[in-house]
């Protein structure tokens, strides 16, 4: 698995690093318009019933920002050293290139089924390749692991997390409890909020996500701020572990410079691409879902998503650790949370964690969830969302008695199969991507009329 996580992880960075040469770049001089599109989205026309384009971003931001962002930050630095930060943010650099084309496909080769937009990777692989039987099997397949991913994996990944960390909540203030109880709490409050939710379906599911998603990101920023205020004399030296264990240059005791990149780069990518998506496909049936006749405007949205997953919210827990001078021993939840004991106490950073802990699992199972229902609606028609909904709540359940590492392994390993087909369609179709990169930039941003493939009829 080791040695399939590094092909992984190499294979991810030249595709990314050769979309970003395609844009020229793009992510980075459209940023500040990234960062203005969602700050200042101003108001959008409800056409179709359907999403708004913030709601689409929220949708997807809530997917991707969960639990790896706290306790599989932690754990990458215990596996793969202090460098393996340094290729998260590789990741998340060269990923925002990726998600930007992801979902201008998206949108490009989206169609209305049942009244309601669907769109993906499994519509631009069939439609895009060649709308026959060479392109049909692949869309199939993307579908089938992103059907396993989002009903079985992240509710299995999400609610473990959960379960880890509201059991440590137990232990300090109800010690008598026992940490069966614990997990059953857990497992089943979980279960009952992502079961309200998805009875609302997709604009349930937006409205939540985009009331949720910014309330968690200020909260748990605020209070890795104040941890790096208070530990701000180890921040220098943090970063120069980073930089140093990320080129082989701090190697392991017993360990051998190149060997000690390796894994920094093999957990690092993983983790990364793990954390924000890029290139695994799942973002851009979310926003396939907006009521918006711009795909490039839209892709500014998953600019930003990546860069806050990853370069904002990753960065943060790991300075938070590596500042704090804690261990880097145990679960990466035992990490994160003796990190933040050195700021709050062990009380307080346990509720704090518990707390943001659960909101993340909570947004990323919503955000899975409006995946798994796009592509069981691809593959089997409306009929079978009401059991999509029904497995993936009784999973939250079951998560919290499930074992971390096979747990994390089983997420690893579905990302990588999803992200084969789509990853290879992405880079067959970078031609229109590129085009509509350069038709938004030559006109400045500012359109005055929809692309000529809408005005033809969707």
């Amino acid at each position: 698995m080791d040695a399939f996580s590094s092909v992984f992880a190499v294979l991810m960075l030249a595709s990314g690093l050769f979309m970003t040469v395609r844009l020229c770049g793009f992510q980075f001089t459209h940023l500040g318009r990234s960062l203005k599109a969602v700050l200042f989205p101003g108001k959008s026309a409800q056409k179709g019933g359907g999403l708004t384009p913030f709601e689409a971003m929220a949708s997807a931001l809530g997917g991707s920002v969960g639990t790896a962002n706290i306790a599989g930050t932690a754990g990458a630095i215990a596996l793969g050293g202090p460098g393996a930060v340094f290729w998260m943010w590789i990741a998340g650099l060269i990923g925002m290139a990726v998600k930007f084309s992801e979902i201008v496909l998206a949108l490009r080769f989206r169609e209305k089924r049942g009244g309601k937009w669907i769109g993906g990777p499994m519509l631009y692989i069939e439609k895009g390749l060649g709308n026959g039987r060479f392109s049909k099997w692949p869309a199939m397949l993307f579908a089938a692991f992103a059907l396993l991913c989002s009903t079985v994996s992240t509710p299995l990944v999400q609610a473990n997390t959960v379960g880890e960390s509201i059991g440590a909540l137990f232990a300090v203030f109800l010690p008598k409890a026992g940490g069966t109880a614990a997990k059953l709490f857990s497992g089943g409050l979980i279960a009952l909020l992502v079961g309200a939710a998805l009875m609302g379906g997709a604009k349930r599911i937006g409205r939540i996500s985009s009331r949720v998603v910014p309330f968690m990101a200020v909260l748990y920023i605020g209070c890795c701020a104040a941890a790096l205020i208070r530990f701000r004399s180890g921040i220098l030296p943090a970063l120069r572990a980073v930089i140093g264990s990320a080129f082989g240059l701090r190697p392991a005791a017993g360990g051998f410079a190149g060997g000690a990149m390796l894994a920094a780069m093999r957990v690092g990518t993983a983790r990364g691409v793990y954390s924000n998506e890029a290139g695994v496909g799942s973002a851009p049936m979310a926003h396939a879902c907006a009521d918006t006749d711009d795909p490039v405007r839209q892709g500014l949205f998953g600019i930003f998503e990546v860069f806050t997953d990853t370069l904002v919210m990753c960065t943060l827990t790991a300075l938070t650790v590596l500042s704090s001078g804690v261990p880097l021993e145990g679960s990466g939840m035992a990490i994160a949370h003796a990190a933040f004991s050195a700021l709050l106490g062990a009380k307080a950073a346990g509720v704090f964690l518990a707390a943001s802990l659960f909101l993340f699992a909570y947004t990323s199972i919503l955000g899975w969830s409006f995946y798994g229902l796009s592509c069981a609606r691809y593959l089997f028609g409306e009929r079978t969302a009401p059991a999509v909904c029904a497995v993936t709540t009784a999973l939250c359940a079951v998560g919290v008695f499930v074992r971390t590492d096979a747990v994390w392994r089983l997420g690893e390993c579905l990302n990588y199969l999803m992200a084969c087909p789509n990853m290879l369609a992405v880079l067959l179709l970078s031609g229109v991507v590129v085009r509509e990169a350069r038709d938004y930039s030559a006109m400045e941003g500012q359109r005055k009329t929809p692309p000529a493939f809408y005005r033809r009829g969707d």
